[in-house]
């Protein structure tokens, strides 16, 4: 029987017949595989249908017509270069890590500050570099993909990272290698496909779950020539930490939603739009499901959805003294392992768990987790194994049931995806927000909200809130966000969807498709962008500070009054987190003065100083903008832990070598497209701009240089800027509210690629949907955000 399409999905087959871009953001059970197959079903041209995985390509395929290819990324790159290496795959059976070392030439234990890392131990880590440079856009393998390191403070990593990079250079070379012999896995010849820019067959392409792409495929998909439809649920992106990219974000296309779940009721749907609001999503869900759904307390749930697997086995374990037999999804391995681990250390031996391997005892473990900001991730679990005790945990995990067998499943969250019950109740682990310094409730952290909405949307008839029943009472003492909101810069406001400008951005700039769709294009023209190979933790912030003084000066401009204000805030009475005491303070201030006096010497004699120093001062300097930024010192800046006897010399000469190479590999680059704006009389450049609207929303631009106000992004990932960027060069140009400027053009500069793309006003406008000329979009948004400000008492 034929399904009438609702009103939302004949939009989006109307876009997609129409041979247009689309990026189809569909809610929990709305019913988007349906949605693509009705889509497909209107034309006889050829598609590609890319699936998460193996199962749902296969049931894609009994579900779209003949001319849709229904595929994985790996089999997509397995027929184009992976079957070159099928022996390969078919031969290797797992490699022992004594193995993996000999082949690499790793042949002694190797001394990282007081551990020894065992060459079984730096083989896995070499592995796992590989492994994650799979995972990346990356074009070689670099020292960052080394993996954290469990127990090393930050000086040891960087020289394990440097260390093992060699290693890792000669592993891929193996795997590449017809005659290698490392391991050969999957996403190997995954990597390699992905290498050499393929074009994907089909006049279509069709990108599923796209909020939890991996980042090779992502790349390749934005490459393409042919239509291109994405579609997913960016609130359901939960695997961020596992280095997932949502592609439907900032994608260059028509974007539409389905907001009618079939999966359940009024009241469900009612929970689920609540975390949607707390995870930033302007989705919201209708229930049209077969059935009523109801919340409240489900005494036999059919799933328990617990926040880590921590939480999951102490669920478990309850259940099992109850009688109740309990299966856990995706089995118990994870904790055996660390129940296992226990078990060795506590008995005085070494440990080969990947986590745990350079403690010597459990106690050190305990102290790691306590003590050490770097463990918070293990805390939950090593007290779960300290208080039922390791040998406790081993035999319930012996004990799990089969799902088919289970009176109650218990899940993580993560795990849960994808999947659903009939009734669910959730379980422990998410904490409520704390409190600020000011005793007002933090706002709900956005991905842990994603995470909430995936577990409450997986309920079809019963949903039991055990495990957040903290929210109600939070909401109901959360009511200063919109005035914080309104008191958030620019680019703060960006980030949430319902601040007043993001709100004025949707309804008078609804669009940034045209110029996202220009800037995709003349990206694919430019190279891979520069960055720094041999260093596992770049500073990215610093660098991108360092570089954008570096072109202020070159300009004629000053570093701006951001670092000015950090220096002044040493000085100020005020409490500052980080921060030395008493004589270090005042020192760390006159150093600061120092470092001001002396780009004041540079702007009056520029052949005072040689590029290596001036450089140098300028890294120095975004240390000082960030206390201004951040309010604190932080823990891993330049100028935490400094004495009385610091000087402005020592900062100079603790600026890491790699910093400097990185600053002047970009500055090269700028020669050309910049050298036009170093031309101009003093008067028509401008570095650091703030604007009359500045004072209803904090805002200062990178340059105003002849009439282009041009923002300058040292991003090494290009394909991930997109709207927000567009929106933020939009601010600027509407906070000039009387045109004291004469802005006439807007502009992005790549400062690792050299790239630089420029619309006219006029165009930029056009294609950003405005909906109306710019002197009047400049007098709608002072109104509305002085009404605004008014409303929140922060007007008179």
């Amino acid at each position: 029987m034929a399904i009438t399409p609702t009103p939302e999905q004949t939009a989006a087959r109307d876009v997609f017949t129409a041979g247009r871009d689309l990026a189809l953001v569909a809610g929990a059970g709305t019913g988007k595989t349906a949605t693509l197959v009705q889509m497909a079903a209107t034309t006889r041209r050829r598609g590609l249908y890319i699936a998460f995985n193996k199962a749902i390509a296969d049931e894609a395929r009994t579900r779209f017509g003949a001319n849709v290819q229904c595929r994985t990324a790996h089999s997509l790159a397995y027929r184009a270069i992976g079957s070159r290496y099928q022996e390969r795959l078919r031969s290797q059976t797992r490699l022992p890590a004594w193995q993996t070392a000999r082949r690499l030439g790793i042949t002694r234990d190797l001394a990282v500050g007081t551990h020894f890392i065992k060459t079984n131990h730096q083989a896995r880590l070499v592995m796992g570099m590989i492994r994650r440079f799979c995972y990346s856009t990356d074009k070689q393998v670099m020292a960052r993909h080394l993996e954290t390191v469990t127990g090393l403070d930050n000086v040891g990593q960087e020289y394990l990272a440097r260390t093992l990079l060699p290693y890792a250079t000669r592993a891929w070379e193996d795997i590449r290698s017809d005659r290698g012999t490392l391991r050969f896995e999957h996403d190997h010849y995954l990597k390699m496909w992905a290498l050499t820019g393929p074009e994907l067959a089909g006049d279509f392409v069709m990108l599923d779950e796209a909020q939890d792409t991996n980042p090779v495929l992502e790349e390749i998909f934005l490459n393409q020539g042919a239509q291109r439809v994405c579609v997913g649920d960016p609130a359901q992106q939960i695997y961020g930490w596992r280095s997932a990219r949502d592609v439907m974000t900032g994608f260059p296309a028509e974007s539409l939603h389905l907001t009618e779940s079939f999966r359940f009721g009024p009241r469900v749907a009612e929970e689920a739009n609540r975390w949607l609001r707390h995870a930033e999503s302007t989705l919201r869900l209708t229930g049209r499901g077969p059935g009523e759904s109801r919340i409240g307390e489900v005494h036999n749930p059919d799933v328990v959805l617990c926040r880590g697997n921590a939480d999951a086995m102490q669920e478990v374990m309850a259940f099992l003294d109850e009688g109740v037999p309990v299966a856990l999804t995706g089995g118990g391995d994870a904790i055996q392992r660390i129940a296992a681990a226990a078990e060795e250390l506590k008995a005085g031996k070494r440990t080969s768990h990947p986590e745990l391997f350079l403690f010597g005892s459990w106690g050190e473990v305990q102290d790691y987790v306590e003590n050490d900001k770097a463990g918070q991730d293990l805390k939950s679990i090593v007290r779960l194994v300290d208080k039922y005790g390791p040998e406790q945990v081993l035999r319930a995990v012996g004990r799990l049931s089969a799902e088919g067998d289970a009176k109650v499943v218990v899940s993580t969250a993560h795990k849960a995806k994808g999947r659903e019950w009939a009734t669910v109740r959730i379980g422990p682990g998410f904490a409520a927000p704390s409190a600020d310094d000011d005793g007002l409730p933090r706002d709900v952290n956005p991905a842990e909200a994603r995470l909430i909405y995936v577990a409450v949307t997986r309920a079809r008839l019963g949903l039991d809130l055990k495990g957040v029943a903290w929210i109600h009472e939070y909401e109901q003492g959360a009511t200063t966000r919109t005035r914080r909101l309104a008191e958030l810069s620019l680019t703060g406001q960006l980030r949430h969807p319902d601040s007043p400008v993001s709100r004025f951005m949707a309804r008078h700039l609804p669009s940034t498709a045209g110029p996202q769709r220009d800037y995709h294009r003349y990206l694919a023209t430019l190279p891979h962008p520069v960055q720094p190979i041999d260093v596992q933790y770049p500073d990215w912030s610093g660098i991108g500070h360092a570089v954008d003084y570096r072109l202020r000066l070159s300009f004629g401009g000053d570093l701006g009054p951001a670092v000015a204000h950090g220096v002044a805030a040493l000085t100020s009475p005020y409490q500052l987190p980080g921060a030395p005491h008493g004589h270090a303070r005042r020192r760390l201030s006159t150093v600061g003065g120092q470092l001001l006096a002396a780009i004041d010497a540079h702007l009056a004699d520029p052949t005072a100083r040689d590029d290596n120093t001036l450089t140098r001062l300028c890294y120095v300097a975004a240390s000082f903008e960030d206390i201004y930024r951040t309010g604190q010192i932080r823990r891993f800046s330049m100028l935490a832990e400094r004495d009385a006897t610091t000087t402005l010399a020592d900062l100079v000469a603790a600026v890491p070598p790699y910093v400097v190479e990185d600053v002047h590999a970009q500055l090269a680059l700028a020669d050309r497209p910049l050298a036009r704006f170093r031309a101009l009389p003093p008067s028509a450049k401008v570095c650091g701009p703030v604007f009359a609207g500045s004072a209803d929303v904090p805002a200062d631009a990178d340059y105003i240089l002849g009439g282009l106000l041009l923002d300058c992004k040292s991003t090494k990932d290009p394909h991930r800027l997109g709207r927000d960027e567009l929106h933020q060069l939009a601010g600027y140009l509407l906070l000039d509210y009387d045109d004291h400027y004469a802005i006439d053009s807007v502009g992005l500069y790549l400062s690792r690629q050299g790239g630089l793309i420029v619309w006219s006003v006029e165009d930029f406008l056009t294609g950003s949907g405005a909906t109306a000329p710019l002197a009047t979009l400049r007098a709608r948004l002072r109104a509305d955000l002085r009404e605004e400000l008014k409303a929140q008492g922060l007007r008179a």
